[in-house]
């Protein structure tokens, strides 16, 4: 790298954007980091966001600081699988939760105690002309990424559309991490739910297509879809409301990308790539990429070109194998509606064993009382 400050802009205030303009300018003390978020500030939505300890392990080298103060939440150790109202206790690796305004929040304080420039309410348009501004163009704005739009004809996006409807709700009734099933006249219709603070648990509803036609919800307003869920899982409520926070109903995008760099533009997060609510590591996935990013750039000794080929080189592997668990894991929610389940253990077990990183031999390690139980029925 030559002796001339470097020049960094960030599109994208989410965790990979900011994570990664905190790791950047700590690695670099002398580059100028500028990051662009088009929500004003303290504008996000949805509820509560996940951390398992491992991914918390994993991520704590690059910023023991911040992660630390992302881990002194709400923790939980156990899950409740729950069908037809019969719940399955279980024990799981643990997790932290935060409310994903909190999550922001924190983030952005350690950016700019690191002395970068955060811009909120702003044009985040990036093109050619902008790229020539700047030594480095992190492309870190979401799933609905409009960097990876602008430039598909190179990132070469493939986006699918996932088949079952979600509708992410708050609710002030504690779940500890839950997953609740119910068989009803109008089909299956399913629940993740986890208490993320004190106050507030997440509450996400989801459904395949025939059930979402049945309900008519295509045809209701967020408020009307709103109280419909919570007559629906009334019983599992216990009369605690249900909260919108910008909450419609979505199909999740699943997002990966041919080429991943342009020039000296690179994308990271949902922006480059995206994994499934269903495995709870959407955040973590995209603050790895930030860790991944800043190492080859440090490695490269900040030389763009030979940086974002490492960058590529080293990530995609493992990046191409934790997508390829997801896809296994929609692949097992989207079958659900066609399916008759009627044993709560063995809907515990083929919940944990969906992605293919959890094994029998380990569930049953982890439950032995459990697994001992289901066996027995099975005789």
């Amino acid at each position: 790298m030559s002796g001339k400050p470097m020049k960094i802009l960030v599109v994208g205030g989410g965790p990979a954007g900011l994570f990664f303009s905190i790791i950047a300018k700590r690695a670099l003390p002398t580059a100028t980091v500028h990051l662009r978020e088009q929500n004003p500030q303290g504008v996000t939505y949805g509820w509560g966001v996940a951390f398992t300890e491992s991914a918390a392990d994993t991520l704590r080298p690059a910023a023991p600081d911040v992660i630390d103060a992302l881990t002194t939440n709400t923790r939980h150790d156990r899950m409740v699988i729950s069908l037809d109202g019969v719940d399955v206790p279980v024990q799981v690796g643990r997790s932290h939760l935060n409310a994903r305004w909190s999550l922001l929040a924190i983030l952005e304080k350690f950016a700019l105690a690191a002395g970068v420039h955060i811009t909120h309410d702003c044009d985040t348009v990036v093109t050619e002309d902008n790229m020539a501004d700047w030594d480095l163009v992190i492309g870190a704005d979401g799933v609905h990424s409009r960097t990876r739009e602008r430039f598909a004809n190179h990132f070469q996006p493939s986006v699918e559309l996932g088949d079952n409807w979600l509708a992410w709700y708050g609710t002030p009734k504690p779940y500890p991490p839950s997953i609740i099933l119910r068989n009803s006249e109008y089909g299956v219709l399913m629940v993740h739910a986890s208490r993320f603070s004190a106050e507030m648990s997440n509450f996400t509803v989801e459904v395949g297509q025939e059930t979402f036609d049945r309900l008519g919800f295509a045809g209701m307003s967020e408020d009307e879809s709103r109280e419909r869920c919570e007559q629906l899982f009334a019983n599992s409520l216990d009369g605690a409301p249900l909260r919108s926070d910008h909450s419609p109903w979505f199909q999740t995008k699943f997002v990966s990308c041919a080429r991943w760099t342009h020039q000296n533009l690179v994308l990271i997060g949902d922006a480059l790539h995206t994994v499934h609510p269903s495995i709870g590591s959407g955040t973590r996935f995209a603050m790895r990429d930030a860790v991944y990013l800043t190492q080859a750039l440090v490695g490269a000794e900040w030389d763009v070109e030979v940086g974002l080929k490492e960058f590529e080189r080293v990530r995609k592997p493992v990046a191409d194998a934790f997508q390829a668990a997801a896809k296994r894991s929609i692949a097992w929610y989207e079958g659900l509606p066609s399916r008759t389940i009627t044993h709560p253990t063995k809907f515990a077990l083929e919940y944990l064993m969906r992605t293919g990183r959890v094994s029998y031999r380990d569930f049953r390690r982890e439950n032995r009382e459990v697994v001992l139980g289901y066996e027995r029925d099975l005789r």
